[in-house]
């Protein structure tokens, strides 16, 4: 297997930065642009063992990112037929976690169709979260030892943290291009504008004005973890104290094998998928925080390492003349539970894999 050595761990640094210039990565680092280049191809392509995607600002997008952990499991994947749907997997214990990104005013019909698929006491945890902790992943503390880093010696600059306050406004060219990036963030312009049928100057006007500059979507890059070494778990916190919990959260989100954080008023999700001993010394962390009255409680629900989640990218279809829309399974819901288990059976034929991402790099 491939190991990766400090100029993968520094180029996988600086194209969170800009994935849409290699050249330019290759002159900071002082290293030859053929070099850099093979090195991307072998970590993203060849290897398959990284991955540099975009990670949507929901709140910006006017979407709320709702889970759900449930007490039991599905025979076939209708509870992800919404075109809101973002993750399922499944958790040790015969549970199943699933996230969907979706307006606020269809909240209610969601947690409807769920409860009308698992049963009324299926639900062991339920959370709204619209707010979204996003920070570059710092692949440099990967060279020292797990036991000596000091999480709060990581810089923080570049962490941001949104609110949905103000929606930016939107159009389907947007969000298709921000579909492209959530699956590689490294492909290149003249793809996006050929999938669109659009110019490359347009989609560039696109990417640079409307998706970047507005901060639509923020860079990030991963590295797929091994399993049995490396278990990942769903983190769930509640909290007392706002401000102190969320100055923690920042120097933890630069970690590498974390998520992005989502947070509600009082409650946080995240995933980890840290070495052991580092996974270690994070709850220990939270422990502490604990002690201090900053968290209330806290607990972990371990993915199931067998199953590979389903993973969806933001739907463009659902967004139609400046807003959110129904789709045809919500709409389905307003007629009544008949019309929807009819709707959802159609559904189960024609299943939208087309926005499918299989591969395993995490959950959240």
């Amino acid at each position: 297997m491939y190991s990766l050595d400090r100029l993968d761990y520094e180029i996988l640094n600086k194209i969170q930065e800009n994935p849409f210039n290699i050249a330019k990565i290759a002159k900071e680092l002082k290293t030859p642009y053929h070099k850099v280049r093979r090195r991307l191809n072998r970590l993203l392509r060849e290897e398959r063992i990284a991955r540099v995607y975009a990670e949507p600002t929901y709140p910006k997008l006017g979407l709320s990112t709702v889970v759900f952990v449930l007490n039991r499991r599905s025979e076939n994947d209708i509870d992800i037929a919404l075109l809101y749907s973002r993750i399922k997997a499944r958790l040790l214990g015969n549970k199943t976690m699933l996230v969907y990104s979706i307006p606020k005013k269809f909240i209610r019909y969601l947690k409807r169709f769920i409860r009308i698929l698992y049963g009324e006491d299926s639900i062991v945890h339920y959370g709204v979260y619209d707010k979204i902790l996003i920070g570059k992943k710092d692949f440099k503390i990967l060279d020292e030892d797990p036991d000596e880093i000091d999480l709060y010696r990581i810089d923080i600059s570049d962490v941001n943290l949104y609110y949905q306050e103000h929606v930016e406004p939107l159009d389907c060219t947007d969000l298709f291009i921000i579909k492209k990036l959530q699956k590689d963030a490294t492909t290149s312009i003249t793809s996006i504008a050929r999938s669109l049928g659009i110019s490359k100057q347009l989609t560039e006007y696109h990417l640079r004005k409307h998706v970047m500059s507005r901060g639509l979507v923020e860079f990030n890059a991963k590295i797929f973890a091994d399993l049995k070494r490396q278990p990942r778990l769903v983190l769930l916190v509640e909290f007392s104290d706002y401000l102190a919990l969320v100055s923690t959260m920042m120097h933890i989100v630069k970690i590498p094998f974390t998520s992005s954080i989502f947070l509600s008023n009082n409650k946080m999700i995240m995933y980890i998928g840290t070495p052991i001993n580092l996974t270690l010394r994070l709850m220990r962390i939270l422990d502490d925080l604990v002690e201090k009255g900053v968290i209330t409680k806290y607990e972990y629900y371990i993915q199931d390492p067998s199953y590979i989640p389903r993973r969806y990218t933001i739907s463009c279809i659902a967004y139609r003349n400046g807003a959110w829309r129904r789709d045809r399974v919500l709409k389905a819901l307003r007629r009544g539970e008949v019309r929807l288990m009819e709707e959802l059976n159609v559904l189960s034929e024609h299943h939208r894999y087309d926005d499918l991402d299989s591969s395993q790099n995490g959950i959240i």
